[in-house]
């Protein structure tokens, strides 16, 4: 699967303070070029979702260079856990986090009937630029792969473009 997105690092500045440096990408249209929301790619089947449980109980995991912007991720059901048996990990290699609650369980029965979806690294939240990785936001799509893809000319860090899982042989598939 294919799936138009645009690369962006800015700082934002949550309503409860602090702040937080973004990068990575962001869902487009690619007829318009629009910026595309949560709500409007679940509607096209794509959910975007932050990693949950990253920062607080994976932090050295994060820090991982296969973590980047378009890096591939795996989901792999955790059926057994205690605390949800819906849960679904988030693994690069080793586990960084869990998929949401509230979407593990609509996607749980889907991947449980042997439904195949792929995971993407969309973007990565930090303090600032220089500070480690603290969270990941991911992209998850009904399909075997996904590749990232932006538009000709967009500006780009070159490193994350246009992977998917095939591409990389040292990420999971």
């Amino acid at each position: 699967m294919i799936v138009h997105v645009e690369y962006d690092e800015r700082y934002w500045y949550p309503e409860d303070g602090g702040q937080v440096w973004l990068v990575g990408y962001q869902l487009v249209d690619s007829e318009t070029g629009k910026y595309i929301g949560r709500d409007a790619a679940a509607a096209r089947g794509l959910w975007v979702a932050g990693v949950a449980g990253a920062g607080l109980h994976h932090a050295e995991a994060l820090q991982a260079a296969a973590l980047e912007p378009g890096s591939a991720l795996e989901l792999r059901r955790d059926p057994d856990n205690e605390h949800d048996p819906n849960a679904i990990q988030v693994l690069a290699g080793e586990q960084v986090g869990w998929v949401p609650r509230e979407l593990a369980e609509e996607l749980a029965p889907r991947l449980d009937a042997g439904e195949v979806w792929s995971a993407v690294v969309l973007r990565e939240q930090r303090r600032s630029p220089r500070d480690p990785r603290d969270g990941l936001t991911m992209l998850l799509a009904p399909s075997e792969t996904v590749e990232l893809r932006e538009p000709r000319g967009a500006r780009s860090p070159g490193s994350g473009s246009g992977r998917t899982s095939r591409d990389r042989p040292d990420q999971p598939r």
